[in-house]
């Protein structure tokens, strides 16, 4: 048992302990005390490597972005808390790593860039959202999500397009931020088809 479920589980039984808890709900609350945990997590390693790098805006960009769109769109999901823990960290430098280069050399030219998510669109358009064993959808919902994963994308991609046209470092964090999200997102079905195959092979 990992801490963050350690904890989850303490959480819960202090709260069990105030309260009467559905015995068949207890489990979606404990993985809900899960996700919180660890989505805390992400959020406080990610601002403090970027105030070791000087710019705590350059974590809150990144975070905004990252958050707010794989919340509706769905994508990868690391097979253990610390693994995504660590994924969060690499994705941000990564970002941030990218978004500085593209800056400092001039790279982010306006029509590179509304290439670049013309094609990062296509994963969202053609998956989203990602199905998750742990989060089912009804088919209402799922359109739902599906729209407004449409809308973020979009205006997200015209906020970094416009802060690149000011010459504005975070318009490229934004713009590699929401190509990371694309990405994960075909690794996921990708992994969720892989899984499907094998299934289906041993079944045989």
């Amino acid at each position: 048992m990992t801490v963050i479920e350690k904890i989850s589980t303490k959480l819960l039984d202090f709260v069990g302990s105030n309260m009467t808890i559905d015995s068949e709900l207890a489990e979606i609350y404990k993985y809900g005390i899960e996700i919180s945990i660890s989505t805390a997590l992400n959020i406080l390693l990610t601002m403090i490597i970027a105030f070791a790098l000087g710019d705590p805006l350059c974590g809150i960009v990144f975070l905004g972005c990252m958050i707010l769109i794989r919340s509706y769109c769905g994508g990868y999901h690391a097979d253990s808390y610390f693994k995504c823990n660590c994924m969060m960290i690499i994705l941000f430098s990564v970002a941030y790593g990218i978004g500085k280069t593209l800056f400092y050399f001039e790279i982010a030219e306006f029509h590179i860039m509304s290439s670049v998510l013309m094609l990062g669109f296509i994963p969202i358009y053609a998956f989203s959202p990602v199905k998750n064993k742990h989060k089912e959808l009804s088919e209402k919902k799922a359109k739902k999500c599906r729209k407004i994963s449409f809308v973020l994308y979009i205006a997200m991609s015209s906020i970094g397009l416009y802060l690149i046209s000011l010459n504005s470092l975070y318009g490229s964090i934004i713009i590699v931020t929401l190509v990371e999200v694309s990405v994960a997102i075909l690794i996921e079905i990708y992994r969720q088809r892989r899984i499907d195959n094998e299934t289906q092979g041993n079944g045989c």
